[in-house]
């Protein structure tokens, strides 16, 4: 089973979380066949999934820590900054921060746990593209592999608007 399925052990963070309700598509063809009853429905009821904020700080924390590093693949950073705007974009119908008084207390419990290097900066090169070459092996990233999204794109100005305006208002000490 260890190519289909990995276990992270150790510090993975579980709190806060969102709690999700499992599905299957194959209970749910059971049920459309009406033979879900000939089978034991083992499925949990819902997991405890990591908060999606806390999914943005770590992703505002690898990319903080990997544009600068020219050993990085360019392309490996592309989904970082297209999931953060997403989450960004989504805030407003995340459930509540459970615990913390808001992603700024959350951050800073994060950084005392050594969860990330620092505190996400809007004034961080890594959020602010320019025409130097790093971001413009972003920029040729982006646009190559494009054929295997569907759906909308965000482009990476826009990510980065979007990450810089987020930190200003919510992680910005004011």
């Amino acid at each position: 089973m260890k190519p289909f399925v990995l276990l992270e052990v150790g510090s993975a963070r579980v709190t806060p979380f969102v709690e999700r309700d499992m599905t299957s598509f194959v209970h749910e063809e059971l049920a459309t066949l009406a033979q879900l009853g000939d089978f034991d429905d083992n499925r949990p009821r819902a997991v405890r999934c990591v908060h999606p904020l806390v999914t943005l700080l770590e992703k505002l924390d690898t990319l903080h820590r990997r544009v600068p590093r020219t050993d990085v693949a360019p392309a490996t950073l592309v989904r970082h900054f297209e999931d953060a705007a997403g989450i960004i974009a989504g805030e407003k119908n995340l459930p509540r921060l459970a615990g913390y008084a808001g992603p700024r207390a959350l951050a800073a419990e994060m950084l005392a746990q050594r969860q990330l290097a620092t505190i996400p900066s809007a004034a961080d090169e890594a959020f602010r593209p320019d025409a130097r070459g790093r971001f413009r092996e972003i920029r040729r990233a982006h646009a190559a592999i494009a054929p295997i999204f569907w759906g909308q794109r965000v482009e990476l100005e826009e990510a980065c608007a979007r990450i810089r305006s987020w930190i200003a208002k919510r992680l910005s000490k004011t």
